[in-house]
């Protein structure tokens, strides 16, 4: 890499540093305090075949933020069965603030319960899934008032993104 080159991309990533909002590691975001529960329901993508279309299932969320000192909470999810139930599992989460009151901005490991699902769905010659033991995703919510947002977080091996509609619930 030239100086030239390598001088530009400093002061690129200079830049981009000063414009981000002071993170803070150790402290809850507003929006997600101690005990705070919040409820996600994803959008179902619409994928066309032939000669109909089928929509995917939902992925719903809960998420409970725990009464301790660091900004972790727990959490399950599921997908709405197509034909039946293909996903469920437990989340744990690390949030950090950004410095603004109506934003979460968190990191979550999923752990899907794919080794019961299979062994049901073997039993009823329905075809098995992958299992996801390691799935690590990044998320926001960005909430419009004190209890509705909508929330991205990325799906499996960061294939794609689930939009959600979010309900901060207690």
């Amino acid at each position: 890499m030239t100086l030239p080159l390598r001088s530009i991309l400093l002061f690129a990533f200079s830049l981009m540093a000063y414009s981000l909002p002071a993170l803070n590691l150790w402290r809850h975001p507003e929006i997600a305090e101690k005990n705070t529960l919040f409820a996600d329901a994803g959008l179902s993508p619409i994928i066309f075949k032939n000669p109909r279309f089928v929509i995917l299932p939902l992925e719903l969320r809960l998420d409970y933020l725990l009464p301790l000192p660091l900004p972790f909470s727990v959490g399950i999810f599921l997908k709405t069965p197509y034909p039946n139930l293909k996903s469920f599992g437990t989340r744990a989460a690390y949030h950090i603030d950004l410095g603004d009151d109506k934003t979460d901005f968190y990191f979550v490991h999923v752990f899907d319960y794919g080794f019961i699902r299979n062994d049901i769905l073997i039993k009823y010659n329905d075809d098995p899934v992958q299992i996801h033991y390691y799935d690590f995703r990044a998320g926001v919510r960005r909430f419009f008032g004190p209890r509705l947002g909508l929330s991205v977080e990325s799906d499996f091996k960061v294939g794609g993104v689930i939009l959600s509609l979010s309900a901060k619930l207690y």
